[in-house]
């Protein structure tokens, strides 16, 4: 159990409280100085960025878009520099806004950099994660600013332990964050190895079926054997193939008062591993269904992204119409809606993928959407596939969720022990 301070004293700072007897409350300007140091002639090339509460290197030849000259309005920073993003405050509540740089190099002069005397720089960094996280910055200038400038926090109150205090705390936080950043990446890890093997899991059933039987070479690019008593047939044999449109968006009565879901690029965010699509955020009128070629499509239509993000799928959870950007197929008899989806999902997404070459991506054609082809077991053996892969994946699904609460708590607990070492709430002078 970690001790607490002999005595304490009112700190004068609201979001503080009591902090141990023998510390100080301190303008932040007296302890951090602002540095403006612009990267005239270029004199240096190693660039930086804030990154998720780390400053990380970039390649400064992989910037797209920026001239050399440009980096001359960079600003230099020094190793143990504090580093500040206070641009787009009111929008990003969530971001980690300040680190520590750990080697000279240049950042952008968007950024606020200062420079720490009379304060142990680890320790300062700390302080500034703890402010970060209980969001003191957002409360500063009425709480109504978009940014601030380093003016705006000069005489904000930074909590000053005596110098060895400062340096049995970071030393602390070193160890402490450390081990809990150890069992975050260890989740992480395990994470990725349960999406693989979810992955796979579900590839594998959907092109090899629910018991062992014997397989014949497949015809199919993204399929290499398949069982021998399924078929492949062209998926316009066993669904009709629909395309989308958008109504015009001049005639404002056609997107007004509007009840009828549209699919459309705004929504394949929601789509992502999700099986039935409930709603759209969009909808269009019956006029607009009236005077475009987009039609009102039957619920269970499958629906997959011909651009942006190419091969993005789900199922109509009632009947919806899409954009020209969507693909869909109402599924005859012969081809159970749930086995098309998770075949567009995980099997053929290999194939999706070939659509994409380095950032440059290509509409799928309707004459490659025509030219689909798809193995086709018995409508039993389909619906078997998907109950199997429904149990399966969900067993997987769990596990994933569990670690993700873990690192959830452990975020939680980081912050948390950082904030009562830095404001004097325990006491790890003495921890080991």
């Amino acid at each position: 159990m970690m001790m607490s301070y002999a005595e304490y004293q009112d700190s004068g700072v609201p979001w503080v409280g009591r902090i141990p007897k023998g510390w100080d409350t301190v303008p932040l300007m007296s302890v951090l100085h602002e540095s403006k140091v612009k990267n005239v002639g270029l004199t240096e090339s190693n660039l930086l960025s804030l990154s998720f509460g780390r400053i990380i290197r970039k390649d400064i030849d992989a910037i797209g878009g920026l001239l050399p000259e440009s980096f001359e309005t960079y600003q230099i920073v020094e190793p143990n520099h504090l580093v500040f993003r206070f641009t787009d405050l009111q929008n990003d509540q969530r971001s980690l806004r300040s680190a520590r740089v750990t080697e000279r190099g240049i950042i952008t002069s968007a950024y606020v950099s200062a420079r720490p005397t009379g304060i142990d720089a680890r320790y300062a960094e700390y302080l500034m994660r703890s402010y970060d996280v209980t969001k003191v910055f957002y409360g500063l200038g009425g709480g109504v600013r978009q940014s601030l400038k380093f003016s705006n926090v000069a005489r904000l109150p930074v909590i000053l332990p005596p110098a060895d205090g400062q340096r049995a705390i970071a030393d602390y936080l070193d160890r402490e964050t450390a081990r809990i950043d150890t069992l975050i990446e260890e989740q992480q890890r395990l994470i990725e190895m349960l999406r693989e093997r979810r992955f796979a899991l579900r590839v594998n059933v959907a092109l090899h079926g629910t018991v062992p039987t014997d397989e014949v070479e497949s015809p199919l690019p993204w399929a290499e054997n398949l069982p021998a008593d399924w078929r492949v047939v062209p998926l316009t044999s066993v669904a009709e193939l629909e395309s989308g449109h958008t109504p015009s968006r001049s005639r404002e009565d056609w997107w007004r008062d509007c009840y009828i879901p549209w699919v459309s690029l705004h929504d394949v965010g929601m789509m992502r591993g999700v099986k039935y699509l409930q709603d759209t955020a969009q909808h269009i009128s019956d006029a607009g269904i009236a005077n475009s070629s987009a039609r009102l499509l039957p619920a269970r239509t499958v629906v997959l992204s011909r651009d942006a993000t190419v091969g993005r799928t789900a199922i109509m959870g009632a009947p919806m119409a899409t954009s020209q950007h969507f693909a869909a197929w109402v599924c005859g008899p012969d081809l159970d809606p749930e086995y098309l989806w998770v075949l567009f999902e995980d099997a053929m997404q290999p194939f999706f993928d070939s659509f994409q070459n380095g950032s440059t991506i290509r509409t799928i054609g309707m004459g490659d959407l025509k030219a689909f082809r798809i193995p086709l077991p018995p409508l039993d053996e389909q619906r078997r596939i998907v109950q199997c892969l429904d149990g399966e994946t969900a067993k997987i699904d769990a596990l994933i969720a569990e670690s993700d609460r873990f690192i959830e708590l452990c975020r939680e607990r980081r912050s948390a022990v950082i904030t009562a070492a830095v404001t004097g709430q325990i006491d790890v002078r003495e921890v080991p």
